[in-house]
């Protein structure tokens, strides 16, 4: 059986469900993985550094976030910092780099979070920038069309 742990807007957006209403408390684990998988991808950072990586969907993450070990590795140079909300509701900041995401044979540079720790995600504007999206039940990403207007 799968275990996993569901965090950040998805988590809060459950526990609010659930009854509980600021959605803060620490996360919920979740059995099987509802949805939840991975899909293989290349990141390359700027002085050509590349690394193939298994990047766990999260669409409740805004950016494509990065562990910090492995943006030491890519060479990563973060250019801004910025607040996230992160597991249980609490707020840090992180920092903000640019990264070149290969998935399905697609290229994009997109911005990430640097996470203290913890799996490389795949967040909604990488996912949107590749026009791409979720399809939970069959565990896999799906082209869409661009939207205008």
């Amino acid at each position: 059986m799968t275990v996993s742990v569901l965090t950040g807007r998805a988590y809060q957006a459950l526990a609010r469900s659930a009854g509980q209403a600021d959605g803060l408390s620490p996360p919920m684990v979740l059995y099987p993985s509802m949805g939840l998988f991975r899909v293989p991808a290349r990141l390359t950072g700027p002085t050509g550094q590349s690394e193939e990586v298994e990047l766990l969907v999260d669409t409740g993450a805004t950016l494509l976030v990065v562990p910090a070990d492995l943006a030491g590795r890519l060479s990563l140079v973060p250019r801004r910092h910025h607040p996230v909300v992160v597991a249980g509701g609490r707020r840090e900041v992180w920092p903000v780099a640019e990264v070149q995401l290969t998935l399905n044979g697609q290229e994009v540079t997109t911005p990430c979070f640097i996470s203290p720790a913890g799996p490389p995600l795949l967040g909604a504007v990488a996912l949107e920038s590749l026009f791409l999206a979720v399809d939970p039940v069959a565990k896999r990403l799906i082209t869409v069309e661009g939207f205008v207007g």
